[in-house]
């Protein structure tokens, strides 16, 4: 999102956030069970055990156990506002309504506490009065009674929270009354005018106004300042229906160089022919839900992960069917290991929404995250019947293959991906890459260092596949001069990464400049200090130099940290009796 102007507003729901997840260790075990630990039955415990769930994102569990502890101090102001963020971040909206309705009529009867005395804490708990408000409004947009929304508006300070979401509501309620130039006042007080994604918003008042030609041209302003993934996704699917599916085109082009194969934009371009392109709007609600997701993505993107939590269920609130809202809070659900919650969002997303290629790519790595590798194969094996679904499913494929070990499906997988092409070009150097790499664990060199000199033809100065050839020319002995020039370049790229100096370290080894070669070892241990290799190319360099105390001290330390039986047999040795040939003694392999 660009030019908004609710910086303030983001940093105070923050320090919202925060305060629900903070939870000391020494007040709960955190090992415990929630699923099967018992219902805490006094007022500390339903509290604390609210506390540990939320921060453990389990927000269903985390409302309930708040809502108890309510019900033991029901007159408790503070406790009711984080019951209230507990129920909005659950998306249990008929307690949040009840208690944001309770809050706002508290906050009436007590009158402003907008005065220079008050204290922080009375600050912030005129943050959350804040937020109920919003949630109010969201709730009756959602219903379609833009009147009673701007009621909750009206009272809504401009600043905090309101900074951005008070003008962007009204102007959509707004919308909803049929106001349309009320609508653009009220934009502007959240956005310049002149902004791209002023004209974006512009563009979907526009639309679902009728006014299509309008439309057109506020898409084109915003297409001139750059768009976000969704907003581009959103402004291709308009011109697709609007009759310039040549601008459509040139959208997922552009999308298609930033997002090489995923998240699948060739199929979402194409589709199926004879699907119809829904709009992108269908009332001022969906409208509505497209600014909160706008504020919940940014969020997101800042780890602000509580917050998008709650303004996600603001989307949902608003359109309950809105792929957006399916799309975030899958994406939580996924962050905190919910996997069924992630897996039922993203399964909610229709094929007809433009969002969709996303959201499949996404729970065919939720599946693979959870331990269902053999379903998000499955799932990539179906899509690689698309055919303009093929190509990026048979990489995902590829990437699931190698993930899992199984290099010979990988190389399969994406040899059948480059197949597609009459000829390889730049775009397909990751697969090139990829490919090489497992080609090289199945021990077919010849092909690896092909397909990874292809690769390095196409992106002269990528650090990593300079890295892995160098590497692996040290561990074989060949080629060192032309490895000690790419290990260089690549540390001149990145001389932070650990075992970027290793390999820098390990060719100087191999060419016998011992010495030099402890210097940029040190280093790279220093960056990884437990990497087993790194350890053990340390001491090699050691005893090579002359300093046998410090080579047995870094072998040691090797063995100490190892799972690998063989290694540790192998590293045992070299503390007995040294290395006599490195070239044969090494445990390294490329």
């Amino acid at each position: 999102m660009r030019e908004l102007k609710f910086f303030y507003a983001l940093a105070l729901m923050t320090v919202v956030a925060a305060s629900l997840c903070a939870c000391s260790a020494n007040q709960m075990n955190k090992s415990a069970d929630l699923g099967v630990a018992p219902a805490p039955v006094t007022f500390s415990g339903s509290y604390l055990a609210g506390r540990f769930a939320q921060q453990n994102g389990d927000w269903n569990a985390a409302q309930k156990y708040m809502g108890d502890a309510l019900a033991y101090d029901a007159g408790n102001a503070g406790l009711m506002q984080r019951t209230f963020l507990l129920a909005v971040g659950s998306g249990d909206f008929a307690t949040a309504r009840d208690l944001a309705a309770r809050m706002i009529a508290a906050a009436q009867n007590k009158g402003s506490t907008q005065n220079k005395g008050i204290s922080r804490a009375q600050a912030r708990n005129g943050d959350t009065d804040a937020l109920a408000l919003i949630f109010m409004a969201c709730d009756a947009i959602g219903r379609h009674d833009y009147k009673g929304a701007l009621a909750f508006l009206d009272p809504l300070p401009s600043t905090g929270f309101g900074a951005y979401t008070k003008p962007m509501l009204t102007a959509w309620a707004r919308i909803g009354l049929k106001d349309t130039s009320g609508a653009f006042k009220a934009l502007s007080g959240s956005l310049s005018p002149d902004s791209p994604t002023y004209a974006m918003y512009e563009g979907l008042m526009d639309e679902l106004s009728g006014n299509m030609n309008a439309a057109a041209d506020d898409y084109k302003a915003a297409i001139s300042g750059g768009l976000s993934l969704n907003e581009a996704v959103l402004t291709a699917s308009f011109f697709a229906r609007y009759g310039e599916p040549e601008i459509s085109a040139q959208i997922y082009h552009q999308l298609s160089a930033l997002y090489p194969y995923n998240p699948y934009i060739h199929a979402m371009e194409h589709g199926d022919p004879m699907r119809v392109i829904p709009p992108n709007i269908s009332s001022a609600a969906d409208g509505a839900a497209i600014a909160m997701y706008d504020l919940a993505s940014v969020l997101y993107a800042r780890h602000a992960y509580d917050s998008a939590q709650i303004y996600g269920n603001l989307v949902a609130l608003l359109s309950p069917s809105s792929p957006f809202a399916h799309m975030m809070q899958g994406d939580i659900a996924a962050l905190h290991g919910q996997y069924p919650a992630a897996i039922a969002d993203y399964n909610a997303i229709a094929p007809t929404s433009p969002v969709y290629w996303i959201a499949q790519v996404r729970l065919t790595e939720v599946y693979e995250t959870a331990g269902q590798t053999d379903k998000a194969i499955a799932m990539l094996t179906a899509m690689e019947k698309n055919p303009f679904a093929r190509t990026a499913a048979l990489v995902s494929l590829g990437d699931t293959y190698r993930r899992h070990q199984r290099y010979a499906d990988a190389v399969g997988a994406y040899t059948q991906a480059l197949a597609a092409s009459p000829r390889v070009t730049k775009d397909e150097w990751p697969v090139l890459y990829a490919r090489g790499m497992a080609e090289s664990r199945l021990g077919q060199w010849d092909a690896a260092q092909k397909d990874l000199t292809a690769a390095l033809a196409f992106q002269p100065d990528n650090p990593m596949i300079l890295n892995f050839l160098a590497y692996s020319w040290a561990t074989k002995g060949v080629n060192l001069d032309k490895a000690l020039a790419y290990a260089k370049q690549a540390v001149s790229l990145r001389p932070d990464d650990g075992y970027i100096l290793d390999s820098y370290g390990w060719t100087l080894f191999r060419l016998a400049h011992y010495k030099q070669a402890v210097v940029w070892l040190k280093q790279a241990v220093a960056q990884v200090p437990d990497d087993t290799t790194l350890l053990d190319h340390l001491g090699d360099a050691y005893w090579e130099s002359g300093d046998h105390l410090a080579a047995r001290s870094q072998w040691r330390h090797a063995r100490a940290v190892s799972q690998d039986a063989s290694f540790r047999a192998l590293v045992a040795q070299k503390i007995a009796h040294g290395i006599a040939v490195p070239s044969e003694l090494s445990s390294s392999a490329p």
